[in-house]
């Protein structure tokens, strides 16, 4: 589909008719997706395919009701992490894609970024996470609407339960439950602002 195709009919679905999304699909999607911009291109997210009866029926605990019932039916459930240890995330981040990286941006990285995100405060690396995960998760829900898979975020959950259900590492902070599947519902727009009413010129 067309950019402006994908993104005008991306609407909001939570009822799906349960037929599951394999996992090399799934990895697709994120493939796309991780293409998102990331701040000094650190990538701090993680993510969790939900793939085992287990897991999904514990996931579904610490779900709100209705929450829970879209998870059950949805094909697939990817739980997106923020990813707290950033001068971790810059270690692999070098010794993973090393290759291609040029020499004075690995000494660059390995030397600046460590000691900047050691200086974060509570309230910016909250922020600086934020806006990463909020990229990388908009690119997921576009990713998964070229391939006619409907979407929905899920905000409120239990994020200390999906952590222990999970067995997440202390690094990795859930922060949005995503579901993903097959529906006829094709969903509603919702009203936006004019343009005009929020941009300014200057």
């Amino acid at each position: 589909m067309e950019f402006s195709e994908v993104n005008k009919n991306r609407h909001a679905v939570k009822s799906f008719n349960g037929e599951k999304i394999n996992s090399d699909l799934l990895k697709e999607i994120l493939t796309e997706a991780t293409l998102a911009p990331s701040a000094h291109n650190i990538q701090p997210w993680h993510f969790v395919i939900v793939a085992s009866q287990e897991k999904r029926a514990a996931l579904s605990t610490v779900l709100p009701v209705n929450n829970a019932k879209q998870h059950e039916s949805a094909g697939a459930t990817i739980v997106v992490c923020s990813d707290v240890d950033l001068p971790e995330r810059v270690i692999e981040l070098v010794e993973i894609g090393g290759e291609f990286l040029a020499g004075f941006t690995k000494e660059a990285l390995l030397e600046k970024m460590p000691l900047l995100f050691e200086s974060y405060t509570e309230s910016q690396l909250a922020n600086y996470l934020a806006l990463n995960i909020g990229l990388v998760a908009q690119n997921i829900l576009l990713s998964a609407n070229n391939r006619t898979i409907k979407t929905n975020v899920i905000l409120g959950f239990d994020k200390t339960g999906v952590t222990e259900i999970l067995g997440l590492d202390e690094r990795y902070h859930p922060e949005l439950i995503l579901t993903l599947g097959y529906s006829d519902d094709e969903g509603k727009a919702s009203y936006r602002l004019p343009v005009d009413f929020v941009t300014d010129i200057v």
